[in-house]
């Protein structure tokens, strides 16, 4: 019922929201002789810092500008190209790329955020790549009668998607899509099949967190299935096409995000509101763009949340050798020939060093030289996947990675 009383919340909301909208653009208009005035901008920053609290954010949208090279912009465009009841596979390719361009999967984490939250992380490759994305859908949209999507599930559409996109393909894995593009990986490879990827790129990715335990890590150890279930699973509303399901709610997992840094979240809105007040444009612009996207959440199917929570958390089945597929054990030792390069952040305070790493030990016969680590200093678990410094060090190593083993 907790889903239901935050459901009918969120509506009790709706004219509050369409009146301080309406104050707001009466304040902010540019015939409002006060709106440019020290006065003007504390009351505009009074009101959208109230709006940005209550309001609902929906999903962003890609929308990639043009992709600049030697001063000519090429357009970028975006297609679903698999159709599936939980994801759809988007492809980015932009104008003027050779027909015998690299492709790449980039397996976005579902983890509560939807995969534009890794937007800036996919756009460094459209120069270069033809870009595949997980674009994993909010499952209150996905009515009952389409079945169950659990763990197994979603490495089965990692598969499909590999095959797909057909042999010589690439793979880049970002946070909790690691361990089931590792488990995906390394069924392909057991069972040889064409398609497995050239290349496996996996960043601040869960695949050992016995490693180096940090906070969280301290909390999971002391969480059970049956707990989780009790208090974080719940169904979804009539209202919704997938009422009846059994979810995760978005709502609890953005509580969960939040209270992890709160201080820094309360810090950064305070921070806004002053922007506003002072007239700081562009670092006002930053926070909003940051806040959309990072507000933006979805729910996740029962099945897939308590499932991955127990494989990968609770009883951290890959690097025990005890995760299975389809009644079938996996083991990374079957990967023989796919070039695996991990990254990690300094500070990163969710995946701790080591943790992502560790995927290179249980690959076990793999060669040395088609292993590969790298820890980017001073960055933490976003600064790992977005940012100048992602820009400027890490996007350039994970392309020279794919480049050497195509």
């Amino acid at each position: 019922m907790q889903y239901h009383f935050y459901d009918l919340y969120r509506q009790s909301l709706t004219p509050l929201n369409n009146a301080l909208d309406l104050a707001h653009d009466i304040v902010t208009h540019e015939k409002n002789p006060l709106s440019k005035t020290r006065l003007g901008r504390v009351r505009k920053a009074f009101l959208e810092s109230s709006i940005r609290l209550l309001k609902h954010y929906p999903k962003q949208g890609f929308q990639y500008e043009p992709v600049v090279i030697d001063d000519v912009e090429y357009a970028v465009h975006e297609d679903i190209v698999v159709d599936k009841p939980f994801c759809h596979l988007l492809h980015f390719r932009r104008e003027g790329l050779p027909a015998d361009a690299p492709k790449m999967l980039c397996v976005a984490a579902l983890s509560g955020h939807h995969a534009t939250l890794s937007r800036e992380t996919f756009r460094e490759f459209l120069d270069t790549y033809e870009v595949y994305v997980t674009d994993w859908l909010d499952a209150r949209d996905v009515p009952l009668t389409e079945g169950k999507f659990g763990f197994e599930e979603y490495v089965e559409y990692l598969i499909e998607f590999m095959e797909f996109m057909g042999p010589g393909s690439h793979m880049f894995a970002i946070c909790q899509a690691a361990v089931p593009g590792l488990t995906a990986v390394a069924h392909m490879s057991k069972h040889d099949n064409p398609a497995r990827p050239k290349s496996l790129t996996m960043m601040a990715g869960p695949i050992d967190i016995r490693v180096n335990p940090n906070e969280f890590t301290k909390k999971v150890d002391k969480m059970s299935a049956k707990a989780l279930k009790r208090v974080l699973i719940h169904k979804v509303p009539t209202r919704y096409p997938g009422a009846g399901r059994k979810v995760y709610p978005g709502m609890l997992q953005l509580g969960g995000f939040m209270s992890m840094n709160i201080k820094s979240h309360i810090q950064k809105h305070m921070q806004f509101f002053k922007d506003i007040a002072h007239g700081n444009l562009e670092d006002a612009d930053r926070h909003r763009d940051f806040y959309d996207e990072y507000m933006a959440v979805l729910d996740m199917d029962a099945d897939y949340y308590m499932e991955t929570m127990e494989r990968i958390f609770l009883d951290q089945k890959l690097p025990k050798g005890t995760m299975t597929f389809r009644g079938e054990p996996v083991s990374c030792s079957d990967i023989k020939d796919v070039a695996i390069f991990t990254l990690e952040g300094e500070k990163d305070d969710m995946i701790s060093l080591g943790q992502t790493e560790a995927a290179l030990n249980l690959c076990d016969k793999l060669p040395k030289k088609l292993k590969k680590h790298h820890v980017q200093l001073d960055v933490g678990h976003y600064g790992i996947f977005n940012g100048s410094k992602y820009r400027k060090y890490v996007a350039p190593l994970i392309k020279d990675w794919i480049d050497t083993h195509k």
